[in-house]
């Protein structure tokens, strides 16, 4: 009877023993990792390359890796997996823009993408102050007499579906693993969307609005301004961000840096374009000096003036 149950002991052990190696190896599987964007937290903006995403757990997901332009994550922002080395056959036809009046306004970010944020900011996000920066901006170009569109309403925004169909009709070229069914309106889909509408009515430009975020070195702060220096429109991308530095140094006195990207470092609302188009980073939200001029109303009403005023040189000396 004493051996029965030492057998019965044994088999108790062997049983518990099994079931908690079977628990640590399923403990060690790990579902796919999506690369989710989190407010303030370190990782890459697709907008702008900032360090601002981080990687969560959650299930499998198809995505290309991101890179230094991937307006551009959730903007969980898809970019190209291996930018070229030169770009692709696009159609950029400079002179279709010179005879246009017509500005295109990116407010970045927006639709499932906050953009980036710091304790100086009071709980606002990028999204909200690029929108009413774009507003303005528009309000006094219009005054000026310009017409302009809005790439982002704020309301809505045309599906994945609805820009592919448009852009294929048009035999445009598209990279489709850019284009996800995720409610994003991403920066790829913003660009090619853009395009889109270019091609019926022509744009004399596009300028995409950010606000910029360096969490490491709190004390940088100014507006830096980036444009494509070898796609089909890299000449007056140039001019335009030439005179926008100008005159913002000028108007404001701060530090401005603008920098020319070669294809595969630049930022896809730069590159993508079938139209001259610059980004602007207005301020630093990490900065808390910036900070306080992205809420002072009379600032705003100036830095849109300065970058309105930019486009009217722009547009005398385009050619």
């Amino acid at each position: 009877m004493k051996s029965l149950w030492v057998r019965l002991l044994a088999a108790i052990q062997a049983a518990i023993l099994v079931l908690f190696l079977v628990s640590c190896v399923a403990g060690t599987a790990r579902p796919g990792k999506e690369s989710v964007y989190r407010p303030g937290e370190v990782g890459t903006d697709p907008d702008t390359g900032h360090d601002t995403r981080i990687e969560t757990e959650t299930e499998p997901v198809t995505e290309p890796s991101t890179g230094t332009d991937t307006e551009a994550a959730t903007e969980t922002e898809p970019a190209e997996t291996v930018p070229p080395d030169v770009p692709p056959e696009i159609n950029y036809d400079v002179n279709a823009h010179l005879g246009s009046n017509t500005v295109l306004i990116d407010a970045g970010h927006g639709y499932g993408d906050p953009g980036c944020t710091s304790k100086y900011l009071k709980g606002e996000y990028e999204v909200t102050i690029a929108y009413d920066m774009a507003c303005l901006l528009r309000d006094e170009l219009n005054k000026r007499g310009y017409q302009t569109v809005m790439l982002r309403d704020g309301e809505s925004f045309p599906n994945e579906r609805e820009i592919l169909s448009r852009a294929k009709d048009l035999g445009m070229f598209v990279k489709e693993n850019n284009i996800n069914e995720n409610n994003v309106f991403h920066a790829y889909e913003r660009t090619l969307w853009a395009d889109v509408m270019n091609r019926d009515t022509p744009f004399a430009l596009m300028i995409s609005l950010h606000v910029n975020s360096l969490p490491a070195a709190e004390e940088v702060r100014g507006t830096e301004i980036y444009h494509c220096v070898d796609n089909g429109c890299a000449a007056p991308s140039e001019l335009l961000a030439t005179i926008i530095e100008e005159h913002v140094r000028s108007d404001f006195g701060v530090r401005v840096k603008r920098e020319g990207t070669v294809w595969s470092d630049s930022y896809i609302v730069t590159k993508w374009t079938e139209m001259p188009s610059v980004l602007v980073e207005m301020a630093y939200a990490t900065n808390q000096d910036d900070a306080k001029l992205l809420f002072d109303k009379e600032w705003r009403k100036e830095y849109v003036g300065s970058l309105a005023d930019s486009i009217d040189e722009y547009m005398s000396k385009r050619g």
